[in-house]
């Protein structure tokens, strides 16, 4: 039997790449409000190129689109949620349910093209038609930027300050943190690009950025713990925890990014869930003044970073994704092992 699927929903995906350096925030408001407004946008076209396909199949010979409308009236109700969605497990809920959807609505598809011998490329080309210039569509596309802009350089701002703020208290405290500030300020000197690259809504531009950032991050960390050389064990590990929930925020994105095209994506869902049980039982050892009993989850979470490392290297390898989400990828892969890297202590 031929396989329709790949001709429909041709999914308009734009990365929510947020810059997030070692010292930002977990789980920011404005994280939540790009996501908000990606699903948005992503989840109206989808239905778009659901009411185009079935147009195309309802006047084919011997087909019956009444499964095909029932899925659709499913996936507006789900769509519906969107909008007043409080958290990012209600976004994560309403996306799973939509994945379910949309693959019943391909698999029913698939059956009606082949009863009624329906054309791929004319059924791509009205699909495309539908959504080409759909001005709904522009609309909810210039939403996510403009709040995707807004929330980025914001949660920039706010890392920088924090940053800087934890610098000064190294200084007070007797600690030469010379060459972290200097780190700091080349970073801070990043803004207007990065600005630059979110106004231009270009995927491209904002992964040259987070490619420049990114590295110096991770230089500023690594000058922060040698500034640090005679902080405790404990308050080390802490640091860790600190890194991974950070690393864990990012990955839940691009995991949900992923799941929008690709349905199931395996290893990288499994191995950050395997993470997300470590570093929270690495996390619980620590609260309870437990730090000997904590290196055993501390090995795990290392191990774990580098397994998710290695799923995302292997997804962006083989899987057939837009350019900008690529890059995000192969910019999170150097994360997780610089987060790997890092985790020593004695």
């Amino acid at each position: 039997m031929k396989r329709y699927g790949r001709y429909l929903l041709l999914l308009l995906v734009v990365l929510s790449a947020l810059c997030a350096p070692a010292f930002g925030e977990q789980g920011s408001p404005g994280e939540f409000e790009i996501r908000q407004a990606h699903l948005d946008w992503v989840a109206f076209t989808t239905e778009t190129e659901m009411n185009a396909a079935i147009t195309y199949i309802f006047p084919l010979y011997s087909t019956d689109t009444a499964r095909l409308n029932a899925l659709l009236a499913d996936y507006k109700e789900q769509e519906a949620l969107i909008a007043p969605a409080t958290s990012k497990r209600d976004l994560e809920n309403i996306t799973a349910r939509l994945r379910v959807i949309t693959a019943e609505f391909r698999n029913e598809s698939n059956v009606q093209m082949e009863i009624g011998h329906g054309k791929p490329d004319l059924l791509s080309g009205q699909v495309g038609a539908a959504t080409t210039s759909n001005p709904y569509i522009v609309e909810r596309e210039q939403a996510y930027w403009s709040i995707r802009r807004t929330n980025q350089v914001r949660d920039f701002d706010a890392w920088v300050k924090e940053s800087q703020a934890s610098l000064d208290t190294l200084k007070t405290q007797g600690f030469d943190a010379a060459q972290a500030q200097r780190t700091l300020d080349v970073i801070g000197s990043k803004r207007p690009d990065l600005d630059a690259a979110l106004a231009a809504k270009s995927g491209e531009r904002i992964a040259d950025i987070n490619g420049e950032i990114l590295p110096l991050t991770r230089q500023l960390g690594e000058q922060v713990q040698e500034a640090q050389a005679g902080v405790s064990e404990t308050e080390r590990m802490q640091f860790f925890v600190e890194q991974g929930y950070r690393a864990v925020a990012q990955a839940d994105q691009i995991n949900n990014d992923l799941i929008v095209i690709l349905l199931d994506i395996g290893p990288p869902e499994t191995s950050l869930r395997q993470l997300k049980i470590d570093l929270a039982a690495m996390d619980r050892m620590l609260k309870a003044g437990n730090p000997s009993l904590a290196k055993t989850p501390f090995l795990k979470v290392k191990k774990d970073l580098k397994d998710l490392s290695m799923a995302y290297r292997d997804t962006a390898n083989s899987a057939s994704l837009p350019p900008d989400l690529t890059a995000a990828l192969r910019i999170m892969v150097i994360t997780l092992d610089n987060a790997a890297d890092q985790m020593e202590v004695q």
